[in-house]
């Protein structure tokens, strides 16, 4: 046992020797494999990051939120509605109230759109005294909507009940609208023009936390809240309704349940037909960015992998010139009694050791660059620890399966020949 942890000592130093002595050979030996590991440590980085980023901007800002809409999928998304999708009657302002006066549910409001969650879309024209806002996103809503999702109010106040029934101009505005249009003005009480109808704005959002899903809250920069009843007396072409539910803690699954209900005999849907609306978690609608993500990695873990195949066959060539130079070594080791498989053992614990070291740099490498993103643009990063051990074994795998080969050689190698260096 001392003598093989002797040997193992031995072959340990015997790589560090190597790499110091051939400083260049070895970088450009271990490039792929550093390149590869340090690729696998970035996307499970910024894979774990951006889970952990929607799970706390869920859980910040729509905890238990459920959305009720005609379509399957709420929010951007890449697949094409079904014809029986596309057929679908819209959710309505009854349907709505109808939903409200179920007892689970904790709140319940109904919500009109005009905008996009993304950088197009057919968007309002909300503008100030010659300026305009960029992008803004229109939301109806009844006056209880901050009790569901969370909408904070840094100056002035939301809207009221009294002013929904009555159908009053009044509106919220996003702080990013707010210095588009007033710059150093104060916004509140003053007239803004939506789609030519005037608004006076009677409450200013905070400002984005900078904890968004890629960094950022832009689109509660861009936000602008409305009495429901006033957007859809404004906007009539707006014939779809989503129904936005918060549930009690714990009791998502019930709601669901109820809320379904109520609105499949509303929606006269058959007992054994599936449902004709779609049904949302707020967690859901963050699932086009995890596909966007997922689809980046598809593409850059096979590169990775294929740096990993370069770094192999680069292990495998060092090694093979290590076994010719070191071939009068062989020979008296195997004159003193070494078999065959000892010199296998160690050229195969060689060429591990050799790209575990480039694993251990890659893995440092992805760890740098994961955190120096995280620190420029504040794209969520934390590498987990899945991410450091595949990249170590893959690259100590291909140590032992491109170190196989030179290792063979070298233990066949004929004790005299070797030792003349035939």
């Amino acid at each position: 046992m001392m003598l093989q942890k002797q040997l193992l000592y031995d072959i340990v130093l015997n790589v560090l020797d190597s790499l110091r002595a051939h400083k260049l050979r070895s970088v450009l030996t271990l490039l792929g494999v550093i390149i590869g590991t340090s690729v696998v440590v970035m996307v499970g980085a910024v894979l774990t990051g951006l889970s952990a980023r929607v799970a706390a901007i869920t859980e910040r800002s729509a905890p238990n939120v459920i959305y009720f809409t005609r379509e399957e999928k709420i929010g951007p998304s890449f697949r094409t509605p079904s014809a029986e999708e596309r057929q679908r009657k819209n959710l309505t302002y009854d349907d709505a109230l109808a939903v409200a006066a179920l007892d689970l549910p904790l709140y319940v409001s109904p919500q009109k759109i005009r905008g996009s969650y993304g950088p197009t879309g057919d968007k309002p024209t909300l503008t100030y005294g010659g300026r305009e806002a960029i992008n803004p996103l229109l939301l109806g809503v009844w006056e209880n909507f901050p009790d569901i999702v969370s909408v904070r109010v840094e100056r002035g106040r939301f809207f009221t009940s009294s002013e929904r029934e009555t159908r009053s101009p009044v509106c919220v505005i996003g702080n990013g609208l707010a210095k588009q249009l007033f710059e150093d003005d104060d916004p509140l009480d003053r007239e803004v023009r939506l789609d030519g109808r005037l608004y006076r704005v009677v409450g200013i959002l905070e400002s984005a936390s900078g904890q968004g899903v890629i960094g950022s809250d832009e689109l509660d920069e861009r936000i602008l809240y409305a009495p429901f009843e006033t957007v859809a007396k404004q906007y009539p072409e707006i014939e779809s309704t989503v129904i936005v539910v918060r549930a009690p803690a714990g009791r998502i699954d019930p709601v669901i349940e109820q809320v379904t209900a109520t609105l499949r005999i509303r929606r006269n849907v058959s007992p054994s037909a599936p449902n004709n609306f779609g049904v949302n978690r707020a967690e859901q609608v963050f699932e086009v960015v995890q596909q966007i993500i997922l689809g980046l990695a598809a593409v850059i873990v096979p590169i990775a992998l294929a740096g990993l195949v370069v770094g192999g066959v680069g292990v495998m060539n060092i090694m093979l010139v290590s076994v010719t130079e070191r071939s009068a070594e062989i020979g008296i080791r195997r004159a003193l009694g070494a078999r065959q498989r000892d010199v296998l053992a160690q050229f195969l614990i060689e060429a591990i050791i050799l790209t575990g070291v480039g694993g251990l740099i890659g893995i440092f490498v992805g760890f740098l660059f994961a955190f120096i993103v995280q620190f420029l643009v504040n794209f969520p990063a934390a590498v987990p620890l899945w991410a450091i051990v595949v990249g170590f074994f893959t690259s100590a795998s291909v140590g032992l399966i491109a170190g196989m080969w030179p290792a063979v050689r070298a233990a066949r190698l004929d004790p005299v020949a070797a030792i003349r260096g035939d």
